[in-house]
This record gives structure tokens, C-alpha cells and sequence, in this order.
């Protein structure tokens, strides 16, 4: 492994490391007073996110590709575009304990990835990939999945407020909630945002894969498009009131859970598509 390879790794888990004490840090804050500090939380989703932009630039420029090569590069980059997101929408959204479940999310979903070695694996670089199509239609479709784990969280968060009024539990975590009113508008925001975004990077993929039928791997194609058809269709049904916000949340909950629990699948079957391009093999993971 080299020395670009080892920095990189170690910044990584460097910010893995600051999401993990930020989070235990609230947690026993939570625990112990019923409250925790906002700014705090601000801060090390501030600090792990600038450790982690530096490791996926470091890649990047190694690769000479936006570094969503593998299921860790993607669950890296979909990490880091939601902590972007929470940075950028935080005083718009005004929902301060967001920052709670988002570095939550941070330290699980970085520990998984840093955790299973077998998701980092070397993979072909194809000259394709640099296409400027399909670096857009990746970089989009990879923030949208960023998008709908903002959506997941937030309907995590309606799931346990609903369940707190039920219980009449409203001291520690559940007096720092939002009502579910305005947890279920922003869902209904999100989803319609997050659609967007990921029509919008197929249609650009949909340039290149033209002109190159070969290279689409059908597996990934018709995922991607099941998993967009399905967020639209729960979106269009609590537009009609046709299910409860309580269904909404599981729904989208679980939409999420299977496009996730799918990126290795998907991955897998990209490194088997045939192309007709040349390639190489990624230098900073050999």
C-alpha cells in the first residue's frame, strides 16, 4: 500500500473517529442533563467533514475520477454529501436536533465502511468513467441518495416523536424534537427533491448510454429506476392523502434501507459489464 494510499485511510478514520466522540459526547450529555450542546454537535460534523473531503480529494486526485468507484467510495461520498447538505440547509430548516441523528448516522454508517475491508476492493478504472456524462450522471445520482437518507432520517425522527406523544414521553431526546407537522412537510419537500436529482443524472447518463449500449449494466438500470418509480409513487400518494404520515416514513425508511443494502450488488455486476474501452486499474488501492 502506498504512502497516498495509508494518509488517506488515515484521515478516514480520522473522521470517523471525531463523528464517534461527537455523538457519545451528546449521547451521555443527553443521558445525564436531558440536554446536549447544538454547537458542539455543529462543530465535529464541521471538522469530521473537512478530514473527510481531504481524503476523497487525495483519492480523487490519484484516480483522476470522482472516487465513487466501490460501495465504500459511494457510502464515503453519500456520507459526505449529507453532512454538506446539514451544513448548507441547518439555519433554513431550523431544526437543531437534526445535527443529533445526521452525526449519529455519520459515526455508524464510517465505522461500517472503514470496518468491512472487502467493500474497498481495487476495481477497474475504466476511460469511460471519465466521460464527463457519466461523472455527472454519477456525482447526481450519488447526491440524491444523500438526499433520500436526509428524507430517512427525518422520517426516523417522525416515527419517534409520533411514538413519544403516544407514550407521553416528552423529557431527554423527545422535548428536542420538532413537531410531526413539520417533520412530515419537510419529507414531502425532500422526496420531490431527491427524485429530482436522481431524474436528472439518468437523463445525462441516458447521453452517454446511447451512444454505448453495452456498457449499461441492466442490473443497476433497472434498480435505480424501481427505487426512483417507488419514491414517487408514496410521494404522489401523501400528495392525495391516500396513506398516513406514519406509513410515509416506514415507506420511505425502507426504500432507502433496500437501495443501500444494494449498492454491493450493483457494484459487483459493474465490474463484470463488458467495455469496449481500455482500461486501468486503480492505483491507490493496489
Amino acid at each position: 500500500m502506498t504512502l497516498i494510499a495509508l494518509s488517506e485511510k488515515f484521515l478516514f478514520s480520522a473522521a470517523a473517529i471525531t463523528f464517534a466522540i461527537g455523538f457519545l459526547y451528546n449521547y451521555f450529555q443527553l443521558k445525564s442533563k436531558s440536554n446536549y450542546s447544538h454547537t458542539l454537535t455543529y462543530l465535529f460534523l464541521l471538522f469530521g467533514f473537512i478530514l473527510q473531503s481531504i481524503a476523497l480529494y487525495t483519492r480523487a486526485l490519484v484516480i483522476n475520477a470522482c472516487p465513487i468507484g466501490n460501495t465504500f467510495e459511494i457510502l464515503q461520498f453519500i456520507l459526505w454529501s449529507l453532512i454538506l447538505l446539514f451544513l448548507l440547509i441547518r439555519p433554513v430548516i431550523n431544526i437543531k436536533s437534526l445535527g443529533l441523528f445526521i452525526i449519529f448516522i455519520a459515526s455508524l454508517l464510517s465505522a461500517v465502511s472503514l470496518l468491512i475491508p472487502s467493500i474497498d476492493n481495487a476495481y477497474i478504472h475504466t476511460l469511460e468513467a471519465t466521460n464527463p456524462f457519466i461523472e455527472l450522471h454519477a456525482s447526481l445520482a450519488v447526491f440524491s441518495y444523500a438526499i433520500y437518507m436526509l428524507l430517512a432520517i427525518v422520517s426516523s425522527m417522525l416515527l419517534i416523536q409520533q411514538w413519544g406523544l403516544k407514550k407521553q414521553r416528552f423529557q431527554g431526546l423527545f422535548r428536542h424534537l420538532p413537531a410531526v407537522q413539520k417533520l412530515d412537510s419537510i419529507a414531502n419537500v425532500l422526496v420531490w427533491i431527491a427524485s429530482l436529482t436522481l431524474f436528472v443524472g439518468i437523463l445525462f447518463g441516458s447521453f452517454y448510454w446511447n451512444e454505448h449500449p453495452e456498457t449499461v449494466p441492466l442490473f443497476k438500470l433497472v434498480l435505480t429506476t424501481l427505487i426512483l418509480i417507488l419514491y414517487c409513487v408514496i410521494g404522489l400518494l401523501k400528495r392525495f392523502n391516500k396513506i398516513t404520515p406514519q406509513k410515509q416514513a416506514i415507506a420511505y425508511i425502507l426504500i432507502f434501507a433496500i437501495a443501500i443494502l444494494s449498492l454491493d450488488v450493483v457494484q459487483t455486476e459493474k465490474t463484470q459489464a463488458p467495455s469496449q474501452t481500455d482500461n486501468l486499474e486503480s492505483p491507490i488501492l493496489e
